[in-house]
């Protein structure tokens, strides 16, 4: 009888970023979001950034299901954008605010996107060992929000609690919402809960929330959510990774 060799498993790709980052203001589009995951998938937290990351169009294409022709698209215009994309932050004094990438390189009709992230990037990225959350990037790579991406980041901080506070305020302040659902009503039908619902049907999470009124206005989102038991089956080795999050 022929003995049969079992294929190695694909190595996991994490996704790995300091708290502060995660809490950060910014705004992306979906692919540019996907672009810069793909990214920091790649980077080991314990050592040094590596300059550049490589992304080519099919591993983008097999890491998020889409189709090749869709992905090559997806990269280029991807690629193009975030160069001029920023991050905002807030020490408690000083407000800063500074770019994603220094450079970016994409080889047409090739393909294939190298990205440089800046010096003021790699602190929250690298040597990183302590206050920093770490889930895997097929969790997120079914998503087709951004908001949704934006919220499991923000969950998964508090993975072990379970609990997540904000006040609205602060909710539209780090996805950079800007003017737009400024009424509570709209927020949480055009981003909460879509937000949600993506997130229970694709990401393995239940999620439940509450509110807080101050006066007549509510003014604080309290988020409980746990890992859903089919996401064990989906995702079994989601419990095996480092969890070195936030804590209440």
């Amino acid at each position: 009888m022929r003995s049969v060799v079992a294929e190695p498993a694909a190595p996991k790709k994490n996704v790995t970023k300091s708290n502060d980052l995660v809490t950060a203001a910014y705004k992306l589009t979906l692919n540019e979001q996907r672009l810069l995951l793909a990214a920091i998938s790649q980077i080991d937290p314990r050592k040094p950034m590596p300059r550049p990351l490589s992304i080519t169009a099919p591993d983008f294409s097999e890491q998020y299901g889409i189709p090749l022709k869709q992905a090559y698209e997806a990269l280029k215009e991807a690629t193009a954008a975030l160069y001029e994309r920023d991050i905002k932050t807030y020490d408690g004094r000083y407000k800063s605010r500074f770019r994603w990438v220094d450079r970016v390189d994409y080889l047409d009709g090739g393909g294939e996107t190298k990205l440089y992230f800046t010096v003021h990037v790699q602190p929250y990225l690298v040597h990183l060992n302590k206050s920093f959350t770490t889930y895997e990037l097929k969790r997120i790579a079914a998503l087709s929000s951004t908001h949704s991406i934006r919220l499991f980041e923000l969950l998964q901080q508090f993975k072990s609690t379970g609990l997540y506070t904000v006040s609205v305020d602060d909710f539209r302040d780090l996805l950079e919402l800007g003017p737009s659902y400024e009424r509570y009503s709209n927020l949480k039908l055009k981003v909460i809960d879509p937000a949600i619902t993506e997130l229970r049907e694709k990401s393995g999470l239940q999620i439940e929330l509450k509110t807080e009124k101050k006066g007549r206005s509510i003014n604080r989102l309290i988020f409980k959510f746990r890992d859903d038991d089919q996401m064990k089956l989906n995702f079994p080795d989601a419990d095996a990774l480092v969890d070195n999050t936030r804590n209440l």
